[in-house]
């Protein structure tokens, strides 16, 4: 089940990376042969790297060399290799071995140093690692490298995803392509999901990593689907800097924003094919204190069963929202709250609205995408945050999930 799933304009190539991607069988032998689940992504040149990871603390393996990694070779990166199927995680001391591993394979195939070569894998959490099925099918993602290859690789890193997610954006004679997955466990930080988005723009690594914290917490960690933060969450960025030459940009603004974009509308992908649901919902918290504030409450409200639930019923249970937004930790004055549906008010500061008839707010939660507009009255500050509803599908899809 996607809501209104869009359809995708073609992932643009990025001078100097190509992508290829291997059928291994990953999750199972019977698979080999019958679905794509490798991906591998090279640059042709040593490029500058940027991070931002799960902060669950049970982390994968894969998470915390990436880190190691980044922080020692950021200016040489040469390819990142995933998988779909397995997590690699919660199995203990061999995570990291099987990681290594992974690594090594990736980087024999792709003809590079392994110590620059990330690597990120998505899947069932608790399960042996297969790594000699994905070692036996490495030559072929190595084989299949191509610069418009950008699409099949979103393909091949899809768990329980119903589509691929990818997205492109050009500033000025720059190219960003970024692809992702994600469906299930979504909820900051980061939201729940693998991330690579690739570049010809020349940024230094000092200048993408701060960069993508900031395009993170305003994407990736503005989504909710059910509450829950994977162990293996990442997002990488990749600079070949083959875009005009090598000489770093001297004003960024514009390629932020144009970053922030893609990554906002990758995001949305990702809470679009959430697993099980059914509308899409955009709230808005204005009036904050603080822009943390304001974030804070807009998630209280996106991860709060009780609500998910009631927009799975079509039901305008704004007193569940309310619950919600004061659970949230945030100090707020109830007396100067006002609630909003697309255009219907329910509350304004702090009452009832007088003349407010309940089938007002059902007809907008009844709809496959609306907008709650959360005003706080104690500020200047906002943000907005992404979610869906909570299904009886859901249920069925995690209660399956490895059978």
């Amino acid at each position: 089940m996607a809501v209104n799933p869009p359809e995708l304009m073609p992932a643009l190539p990025v001078p100097g990376f190509r992508a290829g991607t291997a059928s291994c069988g990953v999750k199972s032998p019977d698979m080999k042969g019958k679905r794509q689940d490798v991906a591998l992504i090279v640059s042709d040149v040593p490029c500058h790297a940027a991070g931002v990871f799960t902060q669950n603390r049970f982390r994968a393996a894969c998470v915390k060399l990436g880190e190691q990694t980044i922080s020692k070779s950021a200016t040489e990166m040469r390819a990142i290799i995933a998988n779909a199927g397995n997590a690699n995680a919660g199995v203990g001391d061999m995570e990291q071995q099987w990681s290594e591993e992974l690594i090594a394979a990736a980087a024999d195939a792709a003809g590079v140093d392994a110590a620059r070569v990330l690597s990120a894998s998505t899947g069932v959490i608790g399960t042996p690692f297969p790594i000699k099925r994905i070692q036996d099918g490495m030559h072929e993602a190595a084989d299949s490298l191509q610069p418009d290859n950008w699409e099949t690789a979103a393909n091949a890193i899809r768990t329980t995803d119903t589509f691929a997610k990818w997205a492109s954006r050009k500033v000025g004679d720059h190219t960003i392509t970024g692809i992702c997955k994600g469906s299930g466990m979504i909820h900051p930080n980061m939201a729940t999901m693998l991330a690579f988005v690739a570049t010809d723009a020349p940024l230094t690594a000092e200048q993408l990593q701060p960069m993508l914290k900031r395009v993170a917490d305003r994407s990736f960690n503005c989504i909710s689907v059910d509450g829950d933060t994977s162990t293996n969450d990442t997002l990488y960025l990749l600079s070949s800097g083959i875009g005009l030459g090598h000489a770093p940009m001297a004003d960024t603004a514009a390629y932020e924003d144009a970053l922030a974009e893609l990554c906002i509308e990758l995001a949305q992908l990702i809470v679009r094919d959430g697993e099980g649901v059914s509308k899409f919902v955009t709230i808005h918290v204005t009036g904050a204190a603080s822009e943390n504030d304001a974030r804070t409450v807009g998630r209280a409200i996106a991860v709060s069963p009780l609500v998910k639930t009631a927009f799975a019923g079509s039901d305008a249970n704004w007193g569940r929202i309310l619950s919600a937004i004061g659970n949230s930790g945030v100090d707020i004055d109830t007396g100067k709250i006002t609630l909003k549906a697309d255009a219907v008010t329910m509350l304004k500061d702090g009452n009832l609205r007088p003349d407010y008839k309940d089938e007002e707010g059902m007809a907008v939660f009844a709809k496959d995408e609306f907008t709650l507009h959360v005003d706080l009255g104690l500020g200047d500050s906002a943000a907005t945050v992404w979610t869906g509803d909570l299904t009886h599908e859901y249920i069925v899809i995690n209660a399956e999930y490895r059978t």
